[in-house]
Protein backbone atom coordinates (compact mmCIF):
# COMPACT_ATOMS: atom_id res chain seq x y z
CA UNK A 1 0.00 0.00 0.00
CA UNK A 2 1.47 3.47 -1.01
CA UNK A 3 1.66 5.77 2.25
CA UNK A 4 -1.55 6.95 2.55
CA UNK A 5 -3.65 4.62 0.74
CA UNK A 6 -4.33 2.17 4.20
CA UNK A 7 -6.76 5.04 5.70
CA UNK A 8 -8.13 6.84 2.68
CA UNK A 9 -8.86 3.52 1.79
CA UNK A 10 -10.91 2.17 5.15
CA UNK A 11 -12.04 5.51 5.14
CA UNK A 12 -13.92 4.99 1.88
CA UNK A 13 -14.92 1.77 1.89
CA UNK A 14 -15.98 1.56 5.18
CA UNK A 15 -16.39 5.09 6.75
CA UNK A 16 -18.62 4.04 9.30
CA UNK A 17 -16.54 1.19 10.28
CA UNK A 18 -13.07 3.55 10.52
CA UNK A 19 -14.30 5.96 12.72
CA UNK A 20 -15.45 3.63 15.01
CA UNK A 21 -12.59 1.66 15.10
CA UNK A 22 -10.30 4.87 15.35
CA UNK A 23 -12.68 5.67 18.75
CA UNK A 24 -11.66 2.64 20.01
CA UNK A 25 -7.84 2.71 19.32
CA UNK A 26 -7.82 6.36 20.70
CA UNK A 27 -9.89 5.09 24.05
CA UNK A 28 -7.99 2.35 24.52
CA UNK A 29 -11.24 0.10 24.32
CA UNK A 30 -10.48 -2.31 21.73
CA UNK A 31 -10.92 -6.18 22.08
CA UNK A 32 -8.19 -8.75 21.78
CA UNK A 33 -9.64 -10.43 19.04
CA UNK A 34 -11.72 -9.30 15.91
CA UNK A 35 -12.74 -11.46 13.13
CA UNK A 36 -13.39 -8.80 10.00
CA UNK A 37 -15.61 -10.53 7.46
CA UNK A 38 -16.25 -9.43 3.97
CA UNK A 39 -15.49 -9.44 0.52
CA UNK A 40 -12.45 -9.22 -1.47
CA UNK A 41 -11.39 -5.40 -1.89
CA UNK A 42 -14.20 -4.08 0.82
CA UNK A 43 -11.65 -2.53 3.46
CA UNK A 44 -10.62 -5.62 5.92
CA UNK A 45 -6.61 -4.97 5.60
CA UNK A 46 -6.68 -1.27 5.31
CA UNK A 47 -9.07 -0.70 8.14
CA UNK A 48 -6.86 -3.03 10.24
CA UNK A 49 -3.47 -1.26 9.18
CA UNK A 50 -5.92 2.05 9.89
CA UNK A 51 -5.66 0.98 13.67
CA UNK A 52 -2.41 0.15 14.23
CA UNK A 53 -1.37 3.23 12.30
CA UNK A 54 -3.27 5.17 15.04
CA UNK A 55 -1.89 3.45 17.55
CA UNK A 56 1.79 4.76 16.78
CA UNK A 57 1.29 7.81 14.39
CA UNK A 58 3.00 10.49 16.06
CA UNK A 59 1.33 13.29 14.78
CA UNK A 60 -2.96 12.75 14.47
CA UNK A 61 -4.97 14.79 12.54
CA UNK A 62 -7.23 17.16 14.04
CA UNK A 63 -9.69 15.00 13.70
CA UNK A 64 -7.94 11.73 15.53
CA UNK A 65 -7.17 9.82 12.38
CA UNK A 66 -3.15 8.58 11.29
CA UNK A 67 -1.29 11.40 9.78
CA UNK A 68 -0.53 8.64 7.09
CA UNK A 69 3.25 10.51 7.07
CA UNK A 70 5.00 9.96 9.79
CA UNK A 71 7.81 8.14 10.27
CA UNK A 72 5.47 5.18 12.31
CA UNK A 73 3.00 5.36 10.14
CA UNK A 74 5.42 4.76 7.05
CA UNK A 75 6.87 2.02 8.51
CA UNK A 76 4.17 -0.18 9.64
CA UNK A 77 3.13 0.09 5.65
CA UNK A 78 6.28 -0.76 4.68
CA UNK A 79 6.14 -3.73 6.98
CA UNK A 80 9.25 -2.30 9.23
CA UNK A 81 7.70 -2.37 12.69
CA UNK A 82 8.29 -5.20 14.91
CA UNK A 83 4.85 -4.58 16.99
CA UNK A 84 2.67 -4.94 14.15
CA UNK A 85 3.21 -8.70 12.24
CA UNK A 86 0.86 -9.57 9.55
CA UNK A 87 0.87 -13.29 8.08
CA UNK A 88 -0.42 -14.32 4.86
CA UNK A 89 -1.55 -17.65 3.28
CA UNK A 90 2.17 -19.40 1.46
CA UNK A 91 0.52 -20.99 -0.89
CA UNK A 92 -2.95 -22.38 -0.53
CA UNK A 93 -3.34 -22.42 3.00
CA UNK A 94 -1.51 -20.65 7.07
CA UNK A 95 0.65 -23.15 7.88
CA UNK A 96 1.18 -24.30 11.13
CA UNK A 97 4.79 -22.94 11.69
CA UNK A 98 3.27 -19.86 10.43
CA UNK A 99 0.98 -19.87 13.69
CA UNK A 100 4.40 -20.67 15.97
CA UNK A 101 5.99 -17.73 14.40
CA UNK A 102 2.76 -16.19 15.53
CA UNK A 103 2.73 -17.61 18.99
CA UNK A 104 6.47 -16.50 19.33
CA UNK A 105 6.09 -13.41 18.67
CA UNK A 106 2.80 -13.23 20.48
CA UNK A 107 5.10 -14.01 23.81
CA UNK A 108 7.13 -11.44 23.48
CA UNK A 109 6.78 -7.45 24.60
CA UNK A 110 5.91 -4.64 22.56
CA UNK A 111 9.40 -3.38 21.48
CA UNK A 112 8.62 0.03 20.72
CA UNK A 113 4.80 0.81 21.64
CA UNK A 114 2.49 -0.73 24.31
CA UNK A 115 0.61 -2.54 21.71
CA UNK A 116 1.48 -5.24 19.65
CA UNK A 117 -1.02 -5.85 16.29
CA UNK A 118 -1.54 -9.42 14.90
CA UNK A 119 -3.60 -8.66 10.97
CA UNK A 120 -4.08 -12.54 9.81
CA UNK A 121 -5.40 -12.28 6.25
CA UNK A 122 -7.39 -15.37 4.75
CA UNK A 123 -7.95 -16.81 8.16
CA UNK A 124 -10.16 -19.48 6.35
CA UNK A 125 -7.04 -21.25 5.26
CA UNK A 126 -6.12 -21.39 7.91
CA UNK A 127 -4.94 -25.84 8.36
CA UNK A 128 -6.99 -27.60 11.25
CA UNK A 129 -3.93 -27.88 13.12
CA UNK A 130 -2.64 -24.01 12.86
CA UNK A 131 -6.29 -23.30 14.13
CA UNK A 132 -6.56 -24.89 16.96
CA UNK A 133 -2.77 -23.80 17.43
CA UNK A 134 -3.96 -20.37 17.08
CA UNK A 135 -7.46 -21.39 19.34
CA UNK A 136 -5.43 -21.46 22.63
CA UNK A 137 -3.62 -18.44 21.71
CA UNK A 138 -7.10 -16.63 21.36
CA UNK A 139 -8.22 -18.19 24.54
CA UNK A 140 -5.76 -16.86 26.56
CA UNK A 141 -6.01 -13.40 26.17
CA UNK A 142 -2.66 -10.87 26.60
CA UNK A 143 -2.99 -7.32 27.94
CA UNK A 144 -2.08 -5.06 25.26
CA UNK A 145 -2.11 -7.58 22.57
CA UNK A 146 -4.72 -7.24 19.62
CA UNK A 147 -5.70 -10.16 16.80
CA UNK A 148 -7.12 -9.21 13.47
CA UNK A 149 -8.50 -12.24 11.45
CA UNK A 150 -8.89 -11.29 7.98
CA UNK A 151 -11.97 -13.73 6.27
CA UNK A 152 -13.83 -13.90 2.79
CA UNK A 153 -15.68 -16.13 4.15
CA UNK A 154 -16.39 -16.58 7.74
CA UNK A 155 -18.11 -20.09 7.47
CA UNK A 156 -14.87 -21.45 6.72
CA UNK A 157 -13.52 -20.55 10.51
CA UNK A 158 -13.75 -22.92 13.77
CA UNK A 159 -17.24 -21.85 15.73
CA UNK A 160 -14.80 -21.90 18.53
CA UNK A 161 -12.65 -18.88 17.01
CA UNK A 162 -15.90 -17.03 16.42
CA UNK A 163 -17.37 -17.68 19.46
CA UNK A 164 -14.25 -16.14 20.80
CA UNK A 165 -13.60 -12.87 18.56
CA UNK A 166 -15.19 -9.84 17.93
CA UNK A 167 -16.97 -10.65 14.54
CA UNK A 168 -17.38 -7.82 12.22
CA UNK A 169 -19.42 -8.06 9.38
CA UNK A 170 -18.10 -5.74 6.57
CA UNK A 171 -20.69 -4.16 4.13
CA UNK A 172 -19.87 -4.56 0.12
CA UNK A 173 -19.63 -1.86 -1.79
CA UNK A 174 -22.66 -0.01 -3.12
CA UNK A 175 -22.91 -2.05 -6.59
CA UNK A 176 -24.29 0.75 -8.70
CA UNK A 177 -21.18 2.46 -7.47
CA UNK A 178 -18.29 -0.22 -7.83
CA UNK A 179 -19.94 -1.44 -10.95
CA UNK A 180 -19.45 2.21 -12.29
CA UNK A 181 -15.58 1.59 -11.39
CA UNK A 182 -15.70 -0.77 -13.34
CA UNK A 183 -16.92 0.27 -16.65
CA UNK A 184 -14.30 3.18 -15.65
CA UNK A 185 -11.82 0.93 -15.82
CA UNK A 186 -12.99 -1.07 -19.30
CA UNK A 187 -15.45 -3.69 -18.35
CA UNK A 188 -18.09 -3.84 -20.24
CA UNK A 189 -21.36 -3.12 -17.81
CA UNK A 190 -22.77 -7.22 -19.23
CA UNK A 191 -19.10 -8.44 -16.73
CA UNK A 192 -19.44 -5.68 -14.36
CA UNK A 193 -22.80 -6.91 -12.84
CA UNK A 194 -21.41 -10.39 -11.91
CA UNK A 195 -17.73 -9.53 -11.40
CA UNK A 196 -19.07 -6.87 -8.55
CA UNK A 197 -21.27 -9.62 -6.65
CA UNK A 198 -18.29 -11.25 -6.49
CA UNK A 199 -15.91 -8.87 -4.98
CA UNK A 200 -14.97 -5.27 -4.65
CA UNK A 201 -11.02 -5.15 -5.66
CA UNK A 202 -10.75 -2.86 -9.05
CA UNK A 203 -7.03 -5.50 -9.51
CA UNK A 204 -9.13 -8.98 -8.87
CA UNK A 205 -11.54 -7.67 -11.12
CA UNK A 206 -8.86 -6.94 -14.09
CA UNK A 207 -7.44 -10.89 -13.43
CA UNK A 208 -11.05 -12.22 -13.98
CA UNK A 209 -11.46 -10.49 -17.12
CA UNK A 210 -8.09 -12.03 -18.62
CA UNK A 211 -8.44 -14.09 -21.72
CA UNK A 212 -12.35 -13.41 -21.51
CA UNK A 213 -12.66 -15.97 -18.39
CA UNK A 214 -15.51 -13.54 -16.98
CA UNK A 215 -17.44 -14.06 -20.14
CA UNK A 216 -16.50 -17.79 -21.03
CA UNK A 217 -17.87 -18.11 -17.44
CA UNK A 218 -21.23 -16.32 -17.72
CA UNK A 219 -21.93 -18.53 -20.86
CA UNK A 220 -20.85 -21.97 -19.62
CA UNK A 221 -22.60 -21.84 -16.54
CA UNK A 222 -25.32 -20.45 -18.33
CA UNK A 223 -25.68 -23.21 -20.26
CA UNK A 224 -25.11 -25.07 -17.20
CA UNK A 225 -27.99 -23.94 -14.82
CA UNK A 226 -30.40 -24.07 -18.19
CA UNK A 227 -30.15 -27.16 -18.08
CA UNK A 228 -30.20 -28.25 -15.07
CA UNK A 229 -33.56 -26.36 -14.30
CA UNK A 230 -34.52 -28.41 -17.58
CA UNK A 231 -33.75 -31.63 -15.39
CA UNK A 232 -31.36 -32.16 -18.54
CA UNK A 233 -28.69 -34.98 -17.49
CA UNK A 234 -26.69 -33.36 -20.49
CA UNK A 235 -25.90 -30.78 -17.60
CA UNK A 236 -22.80 -33.55 -16.55
CA UNK A 237 -21.18 -33.51 -20.05
CA UNK A 238 -21.03 -29.75 -19.67
CA UNK A 239 -19.36 -30.01 -16.32
CA UNK A 240 -16.71 -31.62 -18.11
CA UNK A 241 -16.77 -30.00 -21.43
CA UNK A 242 -17.37 -26.44 -20.32
CA UNK A 243 -16.63 -25.74 -16.59
CA UNK A 244 -13.72 -28.03 -16.21
CA UNK A 245 -11.49 -25.88 -18.65
CA UNK A 246 -12.47 -22.49 -16.69
CA UNK A 247 -11.19 -24.30 -13.82
CA UNK A 248 -7.54 -23.99 -14.59
CA UNK A 249 -6.59 -23.32 -11.04
CA UNK A 250 -7.78 -23.12 -7.61
CA UNK A 251 -8.15 -19.51 -7.25
CA UNK A 252 -10.68 -19.80 -10.44
CA UNK A 253 -12.27 -23.12 -9.14
CA UNK A 254 -13.46 -20.95 -6.20
CA UNK A 255 -14.79 -17.78 -8.35
CA UNK A 256 -16.76 -20.60 -10.04
CA UNK A 257 -18.47 -21.56 -7.02
CA UNK A 258 -19.09 -18.14 -6.29
CA UNK A 259 -20.80 -17.42 -9.24
CA UNK A 260 -23.08 -20.57 -8.79
CA UNK A 261 -24.03 -19.19 -5.24
CA UNK A 262 -24.55 -15.94 -6.82
CA UNK A 263 -26.55 -17.77 -9.69
CA UNK A 264 -28.97 -19.59 -7.03
CA UNK A 265 -28.85 -17.04 -4.84
CA UNK A 266 -30.11 -14.02 -7.64
CA UNK A 267 -33.26 -17.12 -8.47
CA UNK A 268 -34.35 -17.08 -4.96
CA UNK A 269 -34.30 -12.94 -4.94
CA UNK A 270 -36.65 -12.82 -8.53
CA UNK A 271 -39.01 -14.82 -6.44
CA UNK A 272 -39.84 -11.87 -4.83
CA UNK A 273 -38.07 -8.74 -6.85
CA UNK A 274 -38.06 -9.42 -10.61
CA UNK A 275 -37.04 -5.70 -10.89
CA UNK A 276 -33.44 -6.01 -9.64
CA UNK A 277 -30.48 -5.81 -11.13
CA UNK A 278 -29.05 -9.24 -12.02
CA UNK A 279 -25.30 -10.96 -13.19
CA UNK A 280 -26.66 -13.16 -15.99
CA UNK A 281 -28.65 -10.22 -17.95
CA UNK A 282 -28.98 -12.90 -20.79
CA UNK A 283 -30.46 -15.31 -18.12
CA UNK A 284 -32.87 -13.25 -17.14
CA UNK A 285 -36.30 -15.22 -18.38
CA UNK A 286 -35.32 -18.24 -17.27
CA UNK A 287 -34.60 -17.36 -13.65
CA UNK A 288 -37.75 -15.65 -13.72
CA UNK A 289 -39.54 -18.53 -14.64
CA UNK A 290 -37.34 -20.85 -12.36
CA UNK A 291 -38.15 -18.69 -9.74
CA UNK A 292 -41.70 -18.43 -10.45
CA UNK A 293 -41.78 -22.38 -10.39
CA UNK A 294 -39.62 -23.49 -7.95
CA UNK A 295 -41.03 -23.49 -4.64
CA UNK A 296 -39.16 -21.25 -1.91
CA UNK A 297 -37.92 -24.17 0.61
CA UNK A 298 -36.20 -26.03 -2.83
CA UNK A 299 -34.44 -22.88 -3.99
CA UNK A 300 -32.96 -21.94 -0.32
CA UNK A 301 -31.59 -25.88 -0.42
CA UNK A 302 -30.37 -25.52 -3.97
CA UNK A 303 -28.67 -21.70 -2.45
CA UNK A 304 -27.23 -24.29 0.32
CA UNK A 305 -26.25 -27.11 -1.83
CA UNK A 306 -23.65 -24.77 -3.40
CA UNK A 307 -22.54 -22.93 -0.32
CA UNK A 308 -21.43 -26.23 1.12
CA UNK A 309 -19.61 -26.73 -1.99
CA UNK A 310 -16.92 -23.67 -0.47
CA UNK A 311 -15.83 -25.94 2.54
CA UNK A 312 -15.40 -29.23 0.07
CA UNK A 313 -13.05 -27.11 -1.65
CA UNK A 314 -11.02 -25.65 1.09
CA UNK A 315 -10.85 -29.00 2.36
CA UNK A 316 -8.72 -30.18 -0.98
CA UNK A 317 -11.65 -32.32 -2.36
CA UNK A 318 -11.62 -32.68 -6.36
CA UNK A 319 -13.02 -30.02 -7.90
CA UNK A 320 -14.80 -31.95 -10.49
CA UNK A 321 -16.40 -34.61 -7.91
CA UNK A 322 -17.77 -31.14 -6.33
CA UNK A 323 -19.15 -29.82 -9.42
CA UNK A 324 -20.77 -33.21 -10.46
CA UNK A 325 -22.20 -33.85 -6.91
CA UNK A 326 -24.00 -30.64 -6.66
CA UNK A 327 -25.16 -31.13 -10.47
CA UNK A 328 -26.41 -34.54 -9.03
CA UNK A 329 -27.85 -32.84 -5.90
CA UNK A 330 -29.64 -30.07 -8.02
CA UNK A 331 -31.43 -32.38 -10.87
CA UNK A 332 -32.29 -34.51 -7.86
CA UNK A 333 -34.10 -31.41 -6.00
CA UNK A 334 -35.80 -29.90 -9.10
CA UNK A 335 -37.16 -33.08 -10.86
Amino acid sequence: MQTTSAIEEALDKQPTLTRHFMTLARETRLSHAYLFSGMTGCGKKALALSVAMRLFCETPTVDELPCGHCAECRRILAGDNPDVVVEAPEGRRIKVDQVRHIKDEFSKSAVEGKTKIFIIEGAETLTPNAANGLLKFIEEPADNRVIFLLTTNKSLILPTIISRAQLVEFSPLAPKAFQEVLTGAGISANQAALIGALTNSVEDATAMTEDDWVARVQAEVGRWYTQLVKGDATAFVTVQTGLMPLASDRSRQAILLDVVVVLWQETLNLKYLDNQTIAFPKLRDVMVQTASQVDEVTLLRLVETALQTKSALASNMNFQNIIETMTLAGLDLLK
